[in-house]
């Protein structure tokens, strides 16, 4: 083995032995797993849901029972005391508790009485001095029309549940654009470590270039100025090596604190930036797209919500009946103990009858809710067409450009075929260095090139994924 084999070989090996020294490689599979895993956004996401969700829990507090109480003195002197009391001083205490049902929309209440009345009065009238009052009262309102069976009570809790599922989806959403940007960096990653492959291997090859040339000189066989040249290939391979490095450990740095993990920075990315992938037609897409993508869901819930709202309103104008049955057992004496018997039933059943003259609040109510519904379903075409638009614009790109990558590929074979005939007539002494190298330099672009379209290619289909919610269930 000559020395600028030897060299060469060298060269050729440097980078192999960094990718076994490194720490570990990493997929992009395993990068956004581990994303998902150490990042708060996807925590942050999944609070919003919560939020709405005990913002719904809070409406259940309509069914609590509800305790209340009073007490209050009056005294009261007629104008004209004919046959009554001249004035009637009294002291009243009251509690009950009351309960709202959602199942049927009826008020269920039970409420006591105590009093104490002490009088003033002419002792001819045969009026008692004072006495206690006590009474308990059960009644019970059951909606016949407007709100039967809770309608309008629950609605607010109903309508929250819309939210809730929105908000699920738009985390989820939210989720997957962040995904998809940092699948988009580990691209970048992939893309860096490609270029510093390529510009290794030329730095190689410049390196090996300029052995050659100084063994030619010192043969006396070209002349000092080739040897310059070589030189000056050398150092611009060894400046382009130093700038990727340059971004690749920024980059690096990036995901290691994005990802907190300190491994990253000796990390190698394992990814095959030139596979071609399984395009689907675009009516297949399409297809998958109407029925799966969740900003087009987001859209079908808020109308589905809007027309629950529109009943409410429905239900706001029509007419008030309702059925109320109320139960009592009071009593009234001059002692306390005899006052608490409650011996005195009673009861009464009847119908409640309330309606809008007009009802043009409801019926405005109910006008711009389909208004609003109309416009939600327009937006949701909108939508759509935008959606479709967008993913017959990436299915064209990719498919064209799987054609260009493969003109890329045919244009390094050319190159690195011009490069072994160059070279054969410097060797014979028929050719110029000068050619040598800039044959060189554009197999370098060529493969440059072909790994730059390659990443625009892998990117469309990382936001054909993103755009199909692929890329995060």
């Amino acid at each position: 083995m000559c020395f600028s084999q030897f060299i060469r070989f060298l060269t050729m090996l440097v980078p192999i032995c960094a990718v076994t020294a490194s720490a570990r490689t990493v997929t992009q599979d395993q990068f956004l797993e581990q994303l998902k895993a150490s990042h708060p956004v996807f925590e942050k996401e999944k609070l919003t849901a919560q939020i709405e969700g005990a913002d719904r829990s809070s409406f259940l507090g309509a069914q609590d029972w509800r305790v209340q109480s009073s007490m209050f003195f009056s005294r009261e002197e007629p104008a004209i005391a004919v046959a009554g009391p001249e004035r009637t001083d009294a002291l009243v205490l009251s509690g009950g508790v009351q309960r709202l049902f959602w199942s049927t929309g009826g008020t269920l209440s039970a409420s006591f009485t105590s009093a104490y009345a002490s009088l003033d009065a002419d002792p001819f009238l045969g009026l008692p001095d004072s006495y206690f009052q006590n009474q308990v009262t059960v009644a019970y309102v059951h909606p016949l029309l407007q709100n039967s069976k809770g309608k309008l009570d629950r609605l607010a809790y109903d309508l929250k549940q819309f939210d809730i599922d929105v908000s699920e989806i738009i985390a989820l959403e939210n989720e997957e654009e962040f995904l998809a940007r940092a699948a988009s960096r580990f691209l970048d990653w992939v893309w860096l470590v490609a270029q510093h492959e390529i510009i290794t291997e030329r730095l190689g090859l410049s390196e090996e270039e300029l052995s050659r040339t100084r063994e030619k000189r010192e043969a006396n066989l070209i002349d000092e100025v080739d040897v310059i040249r070589a030189e000056d290939a050398v150092r611009i391979a060894r400046q382009n090596l130093l700038l990727i490095e340059s971004e690749r450990n920024a980059l690096q740095s990036e995901l290691a604190v994005l990802l907190q993990d300190s491994s990253y920075l000796n990390a190698t990315p394992q990814y095959d930036l030139f596979q071609m992938s399984a395009l689907p037609g675009l009516e297949q897409a399409l297809a998958q797209l109407t029925g799966k993508s969740r900003l087009l869901t987001t859209l079908n819930i808020r109308v589905e919500q809007l027309k629950a709202v529109r009943s409410g309103y429905a239900e706001q104008g029509r007419a008030s009946l309702s059925l109320i049955a109320q139960l009592d057992l009071q009593s009234a004496e001059t002692s306390l103990g005899n006052s608490l018997a409650l011996d005195k039933p009673g009861a009464r059943i009847g119908l409640q009858l309330g309606f809008p003259v007009g009802n043009r609040t409801a019926k405005a109510r109910v006008t711009q809710t389909d208004l609003q519904t109309m416009q939600l379903e327009k937006q949701l075409e909108e939508l759509n067409l935008d959606l479709s638009s967008a993913v017959a614009n990436l299915l064209t790109r990719a498919g064209q450009l799987e054609g260009v990558l493969q003109l890329n590929r045919e244009q390094i074979e050319s190159a690195r075929k011009k490069t072994q005939e160059e070279l054969k007539l410097y060797d014979q002494g028929r050719g110029e260095l000068t050619f040598v190298i800039q044959s060189r330099d554009s197999e370098q672009a060529a493969r440059l090139t072909y790994a730059g379209n390659a990443l625009t290619y892998q990117k469309l289909l990382l936001e054909y994924r993103a755009l199909m919610d692929q890329l995060h269930q």
